[in-house]
């Protein structure tokens, strides 16, 4: 869908020079209404939208309708625009894209202003209007633009896939189901929407389900690799490799690890013993709480953490607030789980011995089990879990 935004506000440095440039005969600028054009292919993140990103190698024009309405859009698109909108544009102005920040227009759909930024070359003239909404909650390239100006990273869907609270009058209606219609549909009735079309492009689709993927940004848990990326780099170097390019291989990956995000949003595995709190950002994890539940799950299995309250789970001098708390629903990474095999096997086994031998499996396992095994390992115990 195609959103025009109205401007609301130009910073002065943006607005002055716009204003100074074109005033001479050769245009009119006395604008009617003054709107930013910009394009989205997901209809359902308007309600998260925090900036309107374009290209600053990009050339942009301020172009007016014959109705006196002027737009901001790619200079390389009038043809098109003029096309699909079946307007005539006029060009009042063309400007770099790099001169384009800070300008602010009304969010869509909220009581708030937003601002222009600048983004990377994923903006293009392909398609679109050169202007992209950006939603830092729901895109990889969006969340990067919203780091670099510290955009709020607002999640307007939940793990059901249907719209929470922060998508205002739209809650409860489903990503894959009514919110694009909606969203389209209040667009309209303010007059927001140029144009909407379908469109043809690649996007993620789940292999299981053969629906497409939400991306959502959520809170996730993460195992710094900085404190102990050193000491597995000369643990390496103690492991006899089969074949010795396995030894190569696997210090390449290890010696450009990022933090290990270790958390997973399924509905099985095993679960990460933290509790939050009710209506606040308070956690509740430490030394007393991990080893109580470690020995509930001794006793009665992981499964308690989904079966018993939380009064049930939490230390005795906990009990008195357990109303105050809920259960996180996070599980580990499995890879965590088969990572620390030495510790649940190896060590726990009489007949076994710990470092181990040999770790057998395939080349792929440099990335995966070889490396979450020497990962745990080394952090606990500085020292690599197997021989060879």
């Amino acid at each position: 869908i195609y959103v025009a935004l109205k401007i609301t506000k130009v910073t002065d440095e943006i607005f002055l020079k716009v204003r100074q440039k074109n005033l001479s005969s050769n245009f009119d600028l006395t604008f009617k209404d003054l709107f930013i054009a910009i394009w989205t292919t997901t209809p359902w993140t308007i309600p998260a939208n925090e900036a309107a990103a374009v290209n600053p190698k990009i050339n942009y024009v301020f172009a007016c309708d014959e109705n006196n309405n002027s737009y901001l859009f790619a200079k390389d698109l009038i043809s098109a625009m003029s096309k699909k909108l079946n307007k005539e544009f006029k060009i009042l102005l063309e400007i770099k894209g790099s001169s384009l920040a800070n300008i602010e227009y009304k969010h869509p759909t909220k009581n708030k202003n937003c601002k222009i930024v600048i983004g990377g070359d994923y903006i293009t003239t392909e398609s679109g209007t050169g202007i992209v909404h950006t939603a830092p909650g729901h895109g990889i390239d969006d969340f990067n633009v919203g780091q670099k100006y510290d955009l709020p990273t607002t999640c307007v869907v939940d793990e059901k896939g249907n719209l929470n609270e922060y998508s205002g009058q739209f809650k409860g209606s489903n990503v894959l189901k009514n919110a694009n219609d909606l969203i389209i549909e209040y667009l309209k009735g303010k007059n927001l929407l140029l144009l909407q079309e379908n469109y043809k492009h690649r996007y993620p689709y789940d292999w299981r389900t053969k629906k497409p993927t939400i991306f959502r940004a959520t809170e996730q848990w993460f195992a710094s690799v900085n404190g102990f990326r050193s000491s597995a780099l000369k643990a390496i170097e103690d492991v006899e490799w089969m074949p010795a390019t396995g030894k190569k291989r696997i210090y390449s990956m290890v010696v450009g690890r990022g933090d290990w995000c270790i958390s997973r949003q399924r509905s099985w595995g095993v679960p990460i013993p933290v509790f939050y709190k009710k209506n606040g950002n308070e956690i509740l994890l430490n030394s007393e709480i991990i080893n109580h539940i470690q020995e509930l799950f001794s006793e009665h299995g992981a499964d308690i953490w989904w079966d018993w309250d939380v009064k049930n789970l939490l230390p005795e001098n906990y009990v008195k607030e357990s109303d105050l708390w809920k259960k996180g629903t996070d599980t580990m990474d499995v890879w965590f789980d088969s990572g620390s095999s030495w510790a649940a096997v190896c060590e726990q086994r009489s007949e076994l011995k710990y470092p181990a031998d040999l770790y057998l499996e395939g080349s792929d396992q440099h990335r995966g089990w070889f490396q979450s095994s020497l990962l745990t390992s080394v952090a606990v115990n500085n020292k690599p879990p197997y021989k060879k």
